[in-house]
């Protein structure tokens, strides 16, 4: 008996200390970042565009990040807009396209008027009477800056100026263009601005601390990109950025501002209205490895087109061959 009571005793120990790396465990395996949820499909548009009243869709990844589809019936465009809150302030992502509108439509999209109701929305819901805006761009190009207008009288909106690096760059306090990355906080919610030129010279992507969503615009996305940089150069040390800012990252997923694909390796054509027929929107960090792997070929000094299974690297606009089936290689 006086030989066995140690061997319990030594046994328990032993239990104990076997637990305690798993009760660490079990709290190193808290949530990193908080989930969200992502359509099965978007709605591009009608097919009744006559009757279709609805200039975007509005989908909630969770309750403090939405992103809204605007509707092939009022661009073919159809982009995508991404609208943050944080305890301080509201972030918006782009204004949308409206030079392409669907002639049974006729009109342009209200873009003020859906971000108002999901900031009504949201302030309900918290009960909060108001919280500031910042309106901005992941790039300045005509299908992403339409919408600007619509905002420049709205009371308690900070309004970023496109195509302008300069004030890009006084507005989230950037000094060394394009190497320099920096943080913005939008209240309890840090966003990292990365300056990615190469498809535009003001292009940015943003990554999303408290989600580990990547928003890349037209950077990276499931369609045609187009590399508009005459020095191909420019490109591919920006997606090395993203490359290396993404390996000590988690990256739930990477959404970028259109989706072009219609099934691996096929495009639906430029301008279509009505696409019923579309890939998912997100990518993942292995599409930025594909990214950098085409990045990095030349042809004459420029770019080649590359086909991957969910995007096609362009040279310049609208130099793009359509891809409808196989690799061009």
């Amino acid at each position: 008996m006086s030989l066995r009571k140690p061997w319990l005793a030594l046994a328990g120990l032993l239990i104990a200390i076997a637990g305690a790396p798993i009760a660490g465990a079990a709290a190193k395996t808290a949530p990193l970042f908080e989930a969200g949820s992502l359509p099965a499909q978007w709605l591009s548009a009608g097919p009744a565009c006559a009757t279709l009243r609805d200039d975007f869709q509005v989908h909630p990844y969770n309750e403090n990040l939405y992103i809204l589809r605007q509707s092939g019936c009022v661009s073919s465009d159809k982009p995508f807009l991404y609208l943050l809150f944080g305890n301080d302030r509201a972030i918006l992502f782009d204004t949308g396209a409206g030079n392409d509108a669907h002639p049974a439509t006729g009109r342009g999209p209200n873009v003020v008027g859906v971000v108002d109701q999901v900031i009504n929305q949201w302030l309900a819901r918290h009960g909060r009477p108001s919280i500031p805006l910042v309106v901005t761009h992941l790039h300045g190009h005509a299908d992403h800056v339409w919408g600007d207008a619509q905002f420049a009288k709205r009371p308690g909106t900070t309004f970023v100026k496109p195509n302008d690096i300069e004030v890009l760059k006084g507005f989230f306090g950037i000094t060394r263009w394009p190497l320099q990355r920096v943080a913005y906080d939008l209240g309890g919610r840090v966003l990292d601005i990365i300056p990615v030129p190469g498809h535009d010279p003001t292009s940015i992507a943003v990554y999303d601390r408290q989600t580990a969503v990547l928003l890349t615009g037209d950077f990276v996305y499931p369609g045609r990109i187009y590399v508009n940089d005459p020095d191909p150069q420019v490109m591919q040390d920006s997606v090395q950025r993203l490359v290396d800012f993404t390996a000590s990252r988690a990256v739930a997923h990477v959404l970028g501002s259109h989706i072009e694909q219609r099934a691996p390796y096929v495009e639906n054509p430029i301008g279509l209205h009505y696409a019923p027929q579309e890939t998912p929107l997100q990518l993942g960090r292995a599409h930025l490895l594909e990214v950098l792997e085409a990045a990095k070929l030349r042809s004459g000094g420029g770019a080649v087109q590359k086909a991957y299974r969910d995007f096609t690297l362009c040279g310049k606009y609208p130099s793009c061959e359509p891809v409808t089936a196989g690799v061009v290689e």
